[in-house]
């Protein structure tokens, strides 16, 4: 698909607010962001949050105009869990923005998206679900199986739990409560305050505890899902005949 469908998904990913209009507001990472921006961001997010990472450079990607790239990127993201990532991914196959239109692996990815229950993307499965004839219901119902053995939460949580685990055994810092900031490096890394600016995390919130123990940072996860509205990009109309 061009390039233009590309940023017509960009715009049309999450409405922020219930109340907003569906395509006049956006999360603030999909098309505010400068890449200067989801660089840091990407930069940051490195250390431990491979979802995020991996989600950032999809974004950027999708900025860029590279679609294919987006895609590769949301689908790594989409192995730690990201259910941004996997919503994003079922609209891309949707309306084939990177890729061949697939809509019975497009309805699976809005399945995994909507495993954990939001109601919005609980919705947006449905409405899939009702657009798929029966040879593409029973495709995305041998499709499933296969997937949610790679990207269903009863693995990619652990995989992402392994992966924080990991970077706070590389963490430095008293580990005692001496300082008021008690992981300051990552992997020998340290993030200025400003890499964070206008992302609404500072590097003081990304070090909190909260985001490096699983439970928390999961159910912060669940917290970013409220009050949004899942919209899909308008579909194209048949011209309609000339009026005499």
């Amino acid at each position: 698909m061009a390039a233009k469908s590309a940023i017509v998904l960009l715009a049309c990913v999450f409405a922020v607010a219930a109340h907003a209009q569906p395509t006049a507001q956006v999360v603030p990472q999909t098309r505010d962001f400068s890449f200067s921006q989801l660089d840091r961001a990407e930069a940051m997010a490195s250390y431990g949050h491979p979802n995020e990472m991996w989600r950032y450079r999809a974004l950027r990607a999708l900025k860029l105009e590279q679609p294919e790239r987006a895609l590769e990127n949301f689908r790594f993201a989409a192995k730690y869990g990201d259910k941004f990532s996997q919503h994003a991914l079922s609209l891309m196959h949707w309306h084939g923005v990177g890729t061949a239109v697939d809509r019975a692996q497009a309805y699976v990815w809005a399945d995994l998206a909507a495993e954990r229950g939001y109601r919005d993307l609980l919705l947006l499965r449905e409405k899939m679900w009702m657009e798929l004839d029966a040879r593409r219901r029973a495709q995305a119902l041998l499709l499933g199986e296969e997937m949610y053995a790679h990207y269903g939460d009863a693995l990619a949580k652990p995989r992402m739990e392994w992966a924080m685990r990991r970077a706070l055994a590389n963490a430095t810092g008293s580990r005692l409560g001496f300082e008021k900031d008690r992981i300051r490096f990552m992997a020998g890394h340290r993030f200025p305050v400003s890499a964070t600016e206008g992302l609404g995390v500072s590097e003081r919130d990304y070090f909190a505890d909260e985001r490096w123990k699983p439970g928390s940072y999961w159910r912060e996860q669940d917290r970013e899902w409220e009050a949004r509205v899942i919209v899909l990009p308008p579909e194209p109309l048949p011209d309609s005949p000339s009026p005499p």
